[in-house]
């Protein structure tokens, strides 16, 4: 596209003065798609914010990755495989752990949980679980109760509090189904403890069903003598399945078994994955209705121009030179209004980000302000996509410029 093309398609976008309504119908059409661009880029923007403030709550309670044994089998020399673990050189930390299912019963009101034995001085260095202890404290040694009674401490959930009337210093009761070694009806164990503390970590299926207590403790209740498995934090958290199949090998294979923290998500990033996918399918429709007013004021200019068209081609202007004027037309478009809109939507993106101005309930979606995260492939993704939109448009009116015949595009007014 040559400079003159150019010049001329520009000179076209403003329209006569006495059929100024072309002129206006391209500044909507030029509106609407900026529109799209920064709905589109700012829809994305969320989309991110809220993803990582997921991950991260994911990671902070539950560590990149986990080394366990197939059949669900016991680790009993854990202390020595924690120490080969911690031997790797991605590896930063190593703790153990133990799962399982029980109900939990104060005053009558019972609840089934998940509990997670843990060793509560070093599960601080694999996940945040400390961090989110919001009431009494982290810890899980004896601990005196409000009735003067002293306990092994346990950690509840906010929402398993509230739902139980429990506070920090109230009594509770274990109860789980333990296999027995050589018996074939499994034993029921239980154990009363302390709440030492509340921990709140903005996932609700988390803070509802999730307890922790010692290691010893889930031993007992349990009937074991080793534990599930290793929890292992990683030097990056995006390489956490390699490092986890890493650290595998480096234990000798099978037995073991790595699980890192997106494989015990899958479904859940997999629906974010999806969700950000169709935002932007629907929200660039929005690009295809403003693209699809091209086509309209196209073809009015066209109609406007239709003598100078004429002119033109009777000077010596080829069909295709005529084709790329009207498609310089809607390219200009496309860039003006997906350049404004983008620069509006990252402009409004990094001010949040810096200043967090917008405001959301915090009691719906577990933070107070707006997330949002711009990246740069998002951005080049929608600048690319809106001005190909823009672009593609063009050719059928384009195209129809260009089979105009030169002695009637003149005769015609």
């Amino acid at each position: 596209m040559g400079p003159m093309e150019l010049f001329i398609a520009v000179r076209y976008l403003r329209g006569k003065r006495k059929i100024g309504f072309i002129s206006w119908i391209t500044y909507i059409t030029a509106m609407g798609v900026c529109l799209g661009s920064f709905v589109l880029i700012v829809a994305l923007a969320v989309a991110n914010g809220f993803e990582k403030e997921v991950r991260d709550r994911i990671v902070g309670t539950l560590a990149h990755a986990k080394i366990t044994q197939y059949h669900g089998n016991d680790m009993v020399s854990y202390d020595s495989l924690r120490r080969v673990i911690l031997g790797h050189p991605q590896v930063v930390a190593a703790a153990p752990f133990i799962t399982g299912k029980a109900g939990i019963e104060r005053d009558q009101v019972q609840e089934g949980v998940m509990f997670i034995g843990i060793d509560d001085s070093l599960e601080q260095t694999v996940t945040d679980l400390n961090a989110t202890v919001g009431w009494g404290r982290f810890s899980l040694d004896s601990t005196l109760s409000d009735r003067q009674r002293k306990f092994p401490g346990i950690l509840i959930g906010k929402g398993l509090a509230d739902r139980m009337g429990i506070r920090d210093g109230a009594e509770v009761v274990l109860m789980s189904i333990a296999p027995v070694e050589g018996e074939i009806d499994p034993v029921p164990k239980m154990a009363r403890f302390t709440v030492s503390g509340v921990f709140e970590t903005g996932m609700y299926e988390y803070d509802l069903t999730l307890v922790y207590i010692s290691i010893e403790s889930a031993q007992f209740l349990l009937n074991m003598h080793g534990v599930e498995g290793i929890q292992i934090k990683t030097t990056d958290l995006f390489k956490a399945d390699k490092i986890a199949e890493s650290v595998r090998n480096h234990l000798g294979g099978y037995p073991y078994r790595a699980i890192d923290w997106q494989m015990q998500n899958r479904s859940l990033f997999q629906w974010m994955r999806l969700e950000r996918m169709i935002i932007f399918i629907v929200i660039s429709l929005i690009v295809v209705v403003a693209a699809f007013n091209i086509i309209a004021s196209l073809i009015m200019m066209i109609l406007e121009k239709r003598r100078e068209i004429g002119i033109l081609m009777s000077m010596g202007a080829t069909s295709n030179a005529i084709m790329r004027i009207f498609m310089a037309n809607g390219i200009v478009i496309g860039f003006i209004g997906s350049t404004v809109g983008v620069a509006l939507a990252v402009a409004l993106c990094l001010a949040q980000y810096q200043w967090r101005f917008i405001p959301i309930p915090g009691d719906l979606y577990f933070i107070n302000t707006l997330p949002v995260i711009v990246r740069a492939v998002d951005v080049v993704a929608v600048y690319i996509t809106v001005n190909l939109i823009c672009w593609l448009v063009t050719l059928y009116p384009a195209w129809k410029a260009s089979t105009l015949l030169p002695a009637e595009s003149i005769r015609y007014e």
